[in-house]
């Protein structure tokens, strides 16, 4: 190597404290996941994206209890029914009560399984076994968890407690015929072996491997390691200074190789580890130095992109919007009503999809040991990001109420008032109609008809008798024609009035 090979490689290089990459060997087509839990274990304790999007998954899984059913219809008709309630924009509370109550299933609160799931063992509470179990999950693609059945009496048999296995000392022993014959837990140079019934598995999918999960970590391995590179290079920039990442020393004389290792020794034991802003004299040569700088500092070697992209990538995989988990990225494109926007698709899209898997599990590899209980769940509609505004419901049941679709009292209750108040003065509008439920049954009466009444017609005119050809009574002379009776005319050859008569 020559001198600015020398000189930049004892400046950059750091042997000490070098960060292996958290990409594990077993990655390799047909491994096993044994061996790739310390290393995705170490991103999660020092990386804190990793940390923070696992925490997020850990924490909120913890957030539901689970309830228990015992299903008083069909299965496909609970599910269609529930279906129909939540298009219709049933709340999720109102929609669960209202299946209680039209009998499609009933409600076990007290039965022992979930008195088993709200208290799995006497030093994991219920929210800790669900954070274990899907940390376990993000870093190895696998959880489990131990049935501790009772030994001897009346319930000997019975599973008692539930107890989390560490993911990278579990091995699979496969079968031909069983697919599984056992669970082999090992620590140390001792091994347990359980038979299969006595494991809950808990995986996702992996398109290599038909008894183990893939790790959801390993699809962003890669970019992991690019984080930890950049805080490698942020760390070793300001432990030498912020000087850059070397320098160039030029000699115009002729230097030996010998001379030029002698410059560099001295220039490794002077600028080494604490040794920056430091000066190297060289007598009897003409020589120039020049540091090898960062134009724009920390721009050109961290850039902004970079590291945005890398958060956003990590972020993805695990589903979780950045602007909750308290990116950078997130920060800069989100406002309170996007950030609550955000909540909801995190529980929708990434959550409910995820508890929906765990009580999968559960229903196939625990339900079994109980009886009289069909299904256990998580109860999502306590869960905050889900319920809907509360204005837009106020707003919604004071239009039911005004336009007839709901009653006063429903409207009351619907808000959290009491139905049915004792005293008070209410303001009501007084377009509004107060009408009994019983009078619904019915059409009211019509009020009774009343005749129009028409105005009063002019008395006809009289007809009066028309003469075709009236005469004189005196000298029989015909004077006109079509006269009215009673009309006087006056006659020619008399030279006299005379009146028509008929």
């Amino acid at each position: 190597m020559g001198t600015i090979a020398d000189v930049f490689w004892a400046v950059v290089r750091r042997p000490s404290r070098a960060m292996p990459p958290i990409t594990p060997a077993w990655q390799q087509w047909g491994g096993t996941p044994q061996g790739s839990y310390m290393g995705y274990s170490r991103a999660y304790m020092r990386n804190e994206i990793v940390f923070s999007c696992i925490e997020m998954l850990a924490t909120s899984a913890g957030e539901p209890h689970i309830v228990g059913r015992r299903w008083q219809r069909e299965s496909p008709m609970i599910r269609n029914e529930e279906q129909r309630l939540l298009a219709r924009g049933v709340s999720l509370q109102d929609c669960y009560a209202r299946m209680v109550r039209n009998g499609f299933y009933r409600d076990l609160p007290n039965h022992p399984l979930i008195r088993l799931l709200s208290n799995p063992n006497p030093f994991m509470s219920r929210g800790q076994m669900w954070g274990t179990i899907v940390m376990d999950r993000a870093l190895a693609g696998n959880s489990y968890l131990l049935k501790a059945r009772t030994q001897g009496g009346p319930f000997g048999g019975a599973v008692g407690e539930l107890w989390r296995l560490r993911p990278d000392r579990v091995r699979i022993i496969p079968d031909a015929n069983k697919y599984i014959s056992a669970y082999e837990y090992r620590t140390g140079s001792e091994a347990i072996v359980y038979p299969p019934e006595d494991i809950i598995h808990f995986k996702t999918r992996n398109p290599l491997n038909d008894y183990y999960g893939m790790p959801p970590l390993m699809a962003v391995a890669g970019r992991v390691d690019i984080d930890d590179y950049m805080q490698g290079f942020l760390r070793s920039f300001f432990e030498r200074g912020g000087t850059g990442p070397g320098s160039i020393l030029t000699v115009k004389n002729k230097l030996s190789d010998e001379a030029k290792r002698e410059i560099s020794e001295r220039f490794r034991r002077q600028f080494g580890p604490g040794g920056y802003h430091e000066m190297l004299i060289m007598d009897q040569a003409e020589s120039t130095y020049q540091q090898m700088g960062l134009n724009r500092g920390l721009r050109d070697a961290l850039p902004k992109e970079i590291d945005n992209v890398t958060e956003a990538r990590i972020a993805m995989v695990f589903g979780i919007p950045g602007s909750i988990l308290g990116l950078l990225i997130g920060y800069e494109s989100s406002s309170y009503a996007n950030k609550r926007q955000d909540w909801q698709v995190f529980w929708d899209l990434t959550m409910t999809p995820l508890l929906s898997d765990l009580d999968d599990v559960l229903n196939l590899s625990l339900v079994p040991d109980f009886g009289g209980i069909d299904e256990v769940l998580f109860d999502l509609s306590d869960i905050r990001a889900l319920q809907e505004d509360v204005d837009k419901i106020h707003e919604r049941i004071r239009k039911n109420v005004a336009a007839g679709l709901q009653s006063w009292e429903e409207g009351r209750d619907g808000i959290g008032l009491d139905p049915n108040p004792k005293e008070g003065t209410f303001l009501i509008p007084a377009n509004i109609v107060p009408t009994q439920r019983e009078d619904l049954e019915e059409p009211p009466e019509p009020p009774p008809a009343v005749a129009p009444v028409m105005p009063a017609l002019p008395e006809p005119e009289p007809v009066m008798d028309i003469v075709a050809e009236p005469q004189c009574p005196d000298c029989g002379r015909r004077v006109g024609k079509n006269v009215n009776v009673g009309a006087s005319l006056p006659c020619p050859r008399c030279r006299d009035y005379f009146l028509v008569e008929a």
